[in-house]
């Protein structure tokens, strides 16, 4: 298989697009740390340039039937796509997995952040940072 286009893309563009993880992918493993390390990295690149785009580095997308598979980037996709959700977890029955901890730990660390704060590191992740 060719690499047909290669890009760089807003997360926030990306995010909108059908985004599929394929079966024979390892399933989310990043830890805490690395995902609040992540989080870390944009809010210093929100205050040191928040006008200026910045770059995530790179993911791999196969494109078929109406939706992109995502071959390399999984991890960083999902984590950036649950610091841009509102949605908590309620039931203590979820199974504790590295994606639980991290949406967890991610959820305690920005319900901290004032509102209109939270907002623009939002925008700044959808608009100002890329993925190429």
């Amino acid at each position: 298989m060719a690499i047909t286009k290669v890009n760089a893309v807003s997360v926030g563009g990306l995010l909108s697009e059908k985004l599929m993880i394929p079966a024979y992918q390892r399933p989310y493993a990043w830890s805490v740390e690395l995902a609040m390390q992540l989080l870390d990295d944009l809010q210093d690149a929100q205050a040191q340039h928040a006008d200026v785009p910045y770059v995530l580095g790179a993911v791999i997308l196969h494109h078929q039937a109406g939706q992109c598979d995502v071959v390399d980037g999984q991890q960083r996709l999902l984590t950036l796509r649950m610091i841009l959700s509102d949605t908590v977890f309620t039931d203590d029955k979820i199974p504790d997995t590295p994606v639980t901890q991290v949406w967890r730990e991610l959820r305690r660390r920005l319900q901290k952040m004032p509102g209109t704060q939270l907002d623009s590191l939002r925008n700044f992740i959808r608009t100002q940072c890329q993925l190429v």
